[in-house]
Formats: structure tokens, C-alpha cells, sequence
């Protein structure tokens, strides 16, 4: 059935003010419903396809049951989804009180399997808040989590920045933790590595104690402790301590060794060119040189 939805609709839900009308099919079944744009149709029914084996993967991971049913709206205008999100690294997002997750398709047509990562990332967040409430769980947290459990998608994209969290621990401009607990900057490079220190951070945790302590924080959460609580209860260190030892972590993993080695290949280039061109300026000293002895001579 075609539905004419304005984005007044999406607006309400997303608290924004769209400036047009668009048309979207309507999909149902009993454990989704998908909105999309008609030119979407078939990326509305490979999502329905594979929509069982993310929320039993999403399940496995989390150890929590999907018993909600999620609506997800693919929107293809580029435009439109810009105003809702306002923030043009965003590729989708969630809206947990509502069990409703919104995605861009026009950054997902340029790698196909990101649509469903991207998806799985989004189920995450719902499945998170549906047992957590808001203010229990550090935006950190949420960020982090979700990108371990979707194999390390984020709902953002890169424009092709590298290396920002081994540069932020050479440089020392590490965010804290309580600094990106409630909100990430705006700004591109504080965005991105809001979400790459969210990432490594859950990743370490994971890496020094193992999954089911992870979870284990995350069921104390659901039961209303704090994250400092929750990290202490079942970690048996307090948070603060925690990210000293993660931060410790990364200057050993990023320090400049490793990080010239990383690079190796580009500074022996580098070297080579300059090398060259000091020794093409000499021998052009050397060729003006002779030429003035002959003339003299």
C-alpha cells in the first residue's frame, strides 16, 4: 500500500522541521515494519530477509530477547534525511522510545553491506535502551557497545580521516569519558573520535575481561546502578582507574615507534626524494661553479 507520509510525520518523531513531502511504501510483518521510498523496494525486502538472523545475532551477543517490533524508515533523499539528522557524517540513527530507526540509503548504496551492518548497529541501540534506561547508560557506552556487537560499524561515516585515535594518544588530546557521557562534539574530528574512543574502549574491556563481564555490566545497568557502580560491582576497579589502564594501553600500542613503522614505507619515500633532490641541488651547484672557473679562466 502506498502512503503518502510527510515528513511532518518524521519531524514529530524526530523532533525537526522537514521542508517537504515524500512518498513511502509501507511493509509489514510480524516482526517488522519497513517504510521506504518506491525506488527502495527492494532494499525494504532484503532488509525484512535478513532481519531474523540480526536480531538472533543482536541476541546471542547481548544475551537480551528483542521482544519489541521495530519500525525502520529508509529514506533515499539525501536532503531530507539531513534535516532530521542535522549532521552530515550521520548515516542513520535510532529512536529508542519510539522502537524506530531512521537510515540514510544514499551513503549505503556505496558499499552494499553496509546497509545491513548499519542495521544490525541501530537494532543494537533499541535492544540497549529498551532494558536501560537513558540515563543509566553513557553515550560512551551505547557507542561503543553497539559498534562491538555490528563488528565495529558505526552509524557514521568517514570522509577519509585516518589514524584519528593513534593521533589523539601521540598528541595527548584524548577525550575523558565523562566528557563524551551525555553528548559527542559537533565538530567532524571530535565527532569521530568520540566514536573511535568509544569503540577501542569497549574493545579493551572486552580484551582484558572477557565478553561476559561486559554483559555483566550491562545487566547491572538495566538493574538501575550507575556506571561507576556497574563498572566496580563487576570489574572490581573504579571507572577512573579503568581508563588510565586503557589509556596506558593505547600509548603503548600508538607509541612513535610503532607509529614510524606504520609509516615506514612512506618516510624511507620521503627520505629517497629528498636525498635526490639535495643531490640534484648540488650537482647543479657544482655544474654552476665550473662554468664560472671556465669563464674566468
Amino acid at each position: 500500500m502506498l502512503k503518502k507520509i510527510l515528513l511532518l510525520t518524521l519531524l514529530i518523531i524526530a523532533s525537526s522541521i522537514p521542508s517537504e513531502a515524500i512518498n513511502l511504501k509501507e511493509y509489514k510483518n510480524p516482526e517488522i515494519i519497513i517504510q521506504y521510498e518506491p525506488s527502495l523496494e527492494n532494499a525494504a525486502m532484503n532488509l525484512s530477509g535478513v532481519y531474523l538472523g540480526v536480531k538472533t545475532d543482536i541476541e546471542k551477543k547481548l544475551k537480551w530477547k528483542v521482544e519489541f517490533i521495530p519500525t525502520t524508515i529508509l529514506i533515499h533523499k539525501r536532503t531530507a534525511f539531513q534535516e532530521m539528522a542535522q549532521n552530515e557524517l550521520v548515516t542513520a540513527f535510532a529512536l529508542p522510545e519510539k522502537n524506530i530507526i531512521v537510515i540514510d540509503y544514499s551513503k549505503m548504496e556505496r558499499i552494499p553491506f553496509d546497509l545491513i551492518a548499519t542495521f544490525e548497529h541501530e537494532v543494537c541501540h533499541l535492544l540497549l535502551h529498551h532494558n536501560i534506561k537513558e540515563r543509566n547508560i553513557p553515550k560512551w557506552l551505547d557507542e561503543g557497545v553497539c559498534q562491538w556487537a555490528s563488528g565495529g560499524i558505526a552509524d557514521i561515516i568517514n570522509p577519509g580521516e585516518k589514524d584519528i585515535l593513534k593521533q589523539a594518544v601521540l598528541s595527548n588530546n584524548l577525550f575523558a569519558l565523562k566528557d563524551i557521557a551525555f553528548t559527542f562534539p559537533e565538530q567532524q574530528r571530535g565527532l569521530l573520535l568520540s566514536y573511535e574512543e568509544s569503540k577501542s574502549f569497549v574493545e579493551f574491556v572486552v580484551h582484558e575481561y572477557g565478553t561476559e563481564k561486559l554483559l555483566s555490566v550491562l545487566n547491572s545497568l538495566k538493574k538501575g546502578a550507575t556506571i561507576g557502580q556497574a563498572v566496580q560491582e563487576n570489574l572490581s576497579v573504579e571507572l577512573t582507574v579503568l581508563e588510565q589502564k586503557w589509556k596506558k594501553s593505547l600509548i603503548i600500542q600508538y607509541s612513535w615507534l610503532s607509529y614510524i613503522a606504520d609509516h615506514l614505507y612512506w618516510i624511507v619515500f620521503f627520505a629517497a626524494a629528498l636525498i635526490t633532490l639535495i643531490g640534484y641541488l648540488r650537482f647543479r651547484q657544482k655544474l654552476r661553479n665550473y662554468r664560472d672557473d671556465e669563464e674566468t679562466g
